[in-house]
């Protein structure tokens, strides 16, 4: 079988969006292979992958980057072998920028500055811890969220 690359794994693969305006931002992928070989196809392997990578989540905590060994014992009693993680960087927009705080696990959302976590598979955005400037693309407007207020103008 094929190793497996799931990319977006949200889980595993969270999109940092911290720190200055200018502070560069990465993607990262974790790649996984089904070691299990029970002859599932990709979207079964897909499915199982975010189902086995929640769990381990519950258990030892969301990943950034390469997974610990604690992390990767998880997923071998799983079925999976860790392969490798790549990085990419995620090309910086004009309309976002961040102040806050975000926990280890947690992203800014940039369509509705919410500081968020993906929780198998929903993602559950909470007011961030700062100032976070960003476009909601439902409304077409500039917009900027400090805790629970969002102020959007056309200006």
């Amino acid at each position: 079988m094929k190793p497996l690359a799931i990319a977006p794994l949200a889980l595993l693969a969270a999109a940092l969006a911290g720190g200055a305006a200018h502070a560069a931002s990465y993607h990262y992928t974790d790649h996984w292979d089904y070691i299990a070989k029970r002859g599932l196809g990709a979207a079964e392997a897909d499915d199982r992958l975010q189902a086995d990578a929640a769990t381990c989540d519950s258990m030892v905590g969301a990943q950034q980057g390469s997974p610990t060994a604690t992390y990767r014992s998880c997923m071998r009693q799983h079925g999976w072998k860790f392969l490798s993680v790549t990085r990419e960087r995620v090309p910086s927009d004009p309309n976002f920028s961040s102040n806050a705080r975000v926990a280890p696990g947690h992203f800014i959302d940039r369509d509705t500055g919410m500081d968020c976590q993906n929780m198998g598979g929903a993602s559950v955005c909470t007011p961030p811890n700062g100032t976070v400037r960003y476009y909601d693309p439902d409304q077409g407007l500039n917009c900027t969220r400090t805790g629970l207020v969002s102020v959007c103008s056309s200006m």
